[in-house]
């Protein structure tokens, strides 16, 4: 599979996402505002995509990333607090150090990622 391929597949899965914390009536989480591009965690370059929600975020491995194919999803809790998950099959030795920059950002930190998120998405750029 191209490293292309991989990476459009892994935007298009986000695109759909349901997170896990959400109930069966709740509506689909969509992460496709973006990307905010050239992104370094832990080293790597990662694509982040900003959620319908306004307040969540995913963090697809970049095109070329040894942490590639992964993901992470910064969802927002309804009580403030954000739950860092991941998945994917890229070498783990990259997207724990990734994991363990993302799990260190403060709420601010990841609303501003999400104002990029939905500045780079804007047709009036």
């Amino acid at each position: 599979m191209s490293k292309r391929f991989a990476s459009a597949t892994m935007a298009a899965l986000l695109m759909t996402f349901e997170a896990g914390a959400q109930g069966p009536s709740a509506p689909k989480l969509t992460c496709d505002r973006g990307p905010v591009a050239d992104k370094t965690y832990g080293g790597t370059a990662w694509n982040v995509y900003g959620c319908n929600d306004n307040r969540s975020v995913a963090i697809v491995s970049a095109a070329g990333s040894p942490a590639m194919p992964f993901y992470f999803l910064l969802f927002a809790e309804a009580n403030g607090q954000y739950t860092l998950s991941g998945e994917g099959t890229g070498r783990q030795e990259f997207t724990r150090k990734a994991y363990d920059e993302l799990s260190r950002l403060t709420p601010q930190e990841i609303d501003g990622l999400v104002r990029q998120a939905r500045k780079a998405s804007s047709p009036n750029q």
